[in-house]
């Protein structure tokens, strides 16, 4: 294992959630302490964690926090070669052959994230570079299961199986539902016990996922704006915008001709549609509810054709909405008036 590197990275991943932790809800910083402390402790995401433990881990972690906040990002070295923290390219050449895999990007709130994960596979698809992770040696607070960063794609199962196992930790409190199909298809009972067959049914469903986080990925390429970017500085720090930009930026790649919902409706995949109308959330619920309709009549008569309808819909809808998010951005030259226009949006 490269220590140095890890350790390195390690010092990235705290100084940004010493800069950003307070962008949490209290909750959902609650839960990400409980995910991190899980990876660093080498435990598998359904494992007990002792109260004891994590207060102290939590407590010596946010106890840098001061010193931590004062200090900026630090380059990575390799090999005596340095690099910028960002350079995924270039430090994903340096790691090859070691059986690692460096990931770096922009989170919610624009957060700095990073990690250093265990290859699973590397691929080219669609002229981007895919790589699928296996156990994840050092992460900061935040993760996403999926993310594209430039021309790479990062396929993280670590994470995944932990948004997952979160939502098969809601079946008993909900009883039937979306969800609980949803699983019913990947073989999953809300009454499973969680011995080796759950396990690997549970690594089978995030293996099977992660192909259709791998097509969001790639119509996000497909559909990127070039202001897109500089639209989410603007509002940094708002999170009522930067929820719904990205909500709507989200759809558009979700309901694309290149993208998941596409696939699953190809594929005739009933768990994958379930597990992305479970997975949404917020404004990326609110904005598209005709897609719970269409899901609906596809379990009463296993008709495809409202699905592929509603995706249609929506991508002109969302298409639009972008549309009209990037003129006024072009037309208001990044000014407040680009602001109140989002908020006015919002409140349609």
């Amino acid at each position: 294992m490269d220590e140095d590197l890890i350790r390195d990275v390690k010092l990235n991943c705290d100084i940004s959630d010493a800069k950003y932790w307070g962008y949490f809800s209290v909750c959902g910083l609650l839960m990400r302490y409980r995910d991190l402390f899980r990876s660093e402790m080498g435990l598998k995401p359904w494992s007990e964690i002792s109260r004891t433990e994590i207060a102290a881990w939590i407590e010596q972690k946010e106890a840098r926090w001061p010193e931590l906040e004062q200090q900026e990002l630090s380059g990575l070295v390799i090999d005596g070669n340095s690099f910028h923290p960002f350079d995924v390219t270039g430090i994903n050449q340096a790691l090859e052959g070691r059986g690692l895999v460096y990931g770096a990007g922009y989170g919610m709130y624009l957060k700095p994230t990073f990690f250093v994960a265990e290859l699973r596979s590397r691929r080219e698809v669609s002229g981007l570079t895919v790589y699928t992770t296996a156990k994840e040696l050092v992460r900061d607070l935040f993760t996403s299961p999926a993310m594209l960063q430039e021309k790479t794609v990062y396929l993280r199962l670590e994470p995944l199986t932990v948004l997952l196992l979160y939502k098969h930790s809601e079946l008993n409190a909900r009883g039937a539902s979306i969800i609980e199909d949803a699983f019913t298809q990947y073989g999953l009972s809300h009454r499973q016990i969680m011995d080796a067959t759950f396990e690997r049914r549970m690594e089978e469903t995030a293996l099977r996922y992660a192909e259709i986080l791998l097509a969001h990925e790639l119509a996000e390429d497909a559909e990127e704006v070039p202001e897109w970017k500089d639209i989410l500085s603007l509002v940094a720090g708002d999170r009522l915008l930067e929820h719904y930009l990205r909500a709507v930026k989200d759809l558009v790649a979700d309901t694309s001709g290149h993208g998941p919902l596409r696939k699953i409706i190809e594929s005739r995949d009933r768990g994958a549609l379930g597990l992305s109308i479970a997975l949404a959330e917020g404004h990326r619920r609110v904005l598209y509810p005709e897609l719970n309709n269409a899901y609906r009549e596809l379990t009463l008569n296993g008709d495809w054709k409202p699905v592929e309808q509603a995706r249609k819909a929506g991508y002109e809808r969302f298409r639009s909405k972008r549309d009209e998010l990037v003129d006024r951005f072009r037309q208001s030259g990044a000014s407040e008036d680009f602001i109140a226009a989002v908020k006015e949006m919002i409140l349609k």
